[in-house]
């Protein structure tokens, strides 16, 4: 299995990009969405999402179980797995364990990034697709729970990045391979 990490900015063509490579795989397609619909904004991007999805994917929730979900979703013959995305679920955990040990998150970290290594060796899933954001580009945030997302996320991308077989980075609709 390949493991392959989309990351950009807001709005830049991530998902899109996601997507489109995951419809080059024939068979059965699963996308595992981490995002919750706390306001009207987020569930019409979520709605949105949805449309552009269409009947192309068996799609599943999880803001913050990933491993666990994922060997469930693995259990049925998938060729590709779109995980969409990393940026909502650090957001989940940070807000779940806002008040209590910052080694919490990072074991979650941890558990994630061995999880896929190990699943790399074993899965019959032919890709992995897992999209993030790139963050700590702009205005340092004011605010001490920002600041400490931005760290969380920093820390989570790199990780990934470094078991990713390939990552790309979209820059105004663009893919740029960066490894």
């Amino acid at each position: 299995m390949k493991i392959i990490l989309i990351t950009g900015g807001q709005s830049c063509g991530k998902s899109t990009y996601a997507e489109n490579r995951s419809l080059s795989f024939n068979g059965k397609r699963a996308f595992l969405a981490t995002a919750q619909a706390f306001d009207q904004e987020m569930k019409e991007k979520i709605k949105n999402h949805q449309l552009t999805r269409g009947n192309n994917f068996y799609t599943y929730e999880e803001p913050l179980n990933l491993t666990s979900k994922i060997k469930d979703i693995q259990k049925d013959n998938y060729e590709v797995l779109l995980l969409d995305c990393l940026t909502m679920w650090v957001s989940n955990l940070l807000l779940k364990h806002e008040n209590e040990d910052k080694s919490i998150i990072e074991n979650e970290f941890e558990k994630f990034k061995n999880f896929l290594i190990k699943l790399k060796e074993e899965s019959h899933i032919k890709e992995i697709i897992i999209v993030t954001n790139e963050t700590g580009w702009g205005i340092i945030p004011d605010n001490k729970l920002a600041r400490k997302y931005i760290i969380f996320l920093g820390r989570l991308n790199k990780m990934i990045a470094e078991i990713s077989d390939e990552v790309f980075l979209m820059v105004s609709g663009i893919e740029v391979k960066i490894k």
